[in-house]
């Protein structure tokens, strides 16, 4: 039986705009992932996806309702405590690729491992291993704005991987890359999970649920029946 890696159970998340408004995010999920997991969170926009990963990847506190990582409540963490959980068992790959423009693709790389700590010549071996991996072996020494956009995302997806973690969480890692690239893309996360990691995609991509092994459909907050699911979480 697999190991529960990521449980949320009856999760609410409700923004205050001010002036009495509010705006329920997340209604009620309930969401389970296991070890070794390949899923996609599909939903339009506005419905409540980035939320969604957020709480997953200990980014922001449910409302109401249970977290839980390796079967540990995360209601009592400290600050210190998620910060460690982020940096040591979650990668993160966002739409937007989030790199700094002033670091070249290896420093970018190598950045979770300097905030961590480890020995200069591990970091650097490691970054360039991972960059190596992705088919950027010969772009070490060029910043974001000499990659083109899926360059920025492999660069995003080794750095991501530089800790070694248990689970990736990928907020629309295809959404703005050509139909060629995002394929490319696709393949490395698809190589990833068949060598064991935890993979969440979340994405209005259709396609991509086609991909993944299990797919969960998210509409106005909740988890919903969907027509062209595989199974439904």
């Amino acid at each position: 039986m697999k190991k529960e890696v990521l449980k949320l159970k009856d999760i609410e998340k409700v923004y205050h705009m001010g002036e009495g408004i509010e705006v329920r995010a997340l209604r009620g999920v309930n969401l389970t992932i296991n070890e070794s997991d390949f899923i996609t969170i599909l939903g339009p926009s506005g419905s409540g996806k980035s939320t969604l990963l957020h709480i997953l990847g200990l980014l922001d506190s449910p409302t109401s309702g249970k977290r839980y990582i390796d079967g540990k409540d995360t209601s009592g963490f400290s600050p210190d405590e998620e910060a460690r959980i982020r940096g040591n068992k979650i990668g993160f790959i966002f739409q937007t690729f989030n790199l700094i423009p002033s670091l070249t693709a290896l420093e970018n790389v190598m950045l979770p491992l300097m905030l961590c700590q480890q020995h200069c010549k591990d970091r650097r071996g490691k970054a360039k291993e991972l960059l190596e991996r992705v088919g950027l072996g010969e772009r070490l020494d060029h910043r974001p704005s000499q990659l083109s956009g899926g360059q920025r995302q492999r660069v995003a997806i080794a750095r991501a991987l530089v800790n070694e973690p248990e689970v990736i969480l990928a907020d629309e890692p295809t959404g703005n890359l050509d139909s060629k690239t995002g394929h490319d893309v696709l393949d490395v996360l698809e190589e990833l999970h068949n060598e064991g990691t935890t993979i969440v995609i979340i994405t209005h991509d259709e396609y991509i649920a086609k991909v993944t092994d299990k797919m969960v459909r998210l509409m106005d907050g909740k988890i919903v029946d969907g027509k062209n699911h595989k199974v439904l979480v």
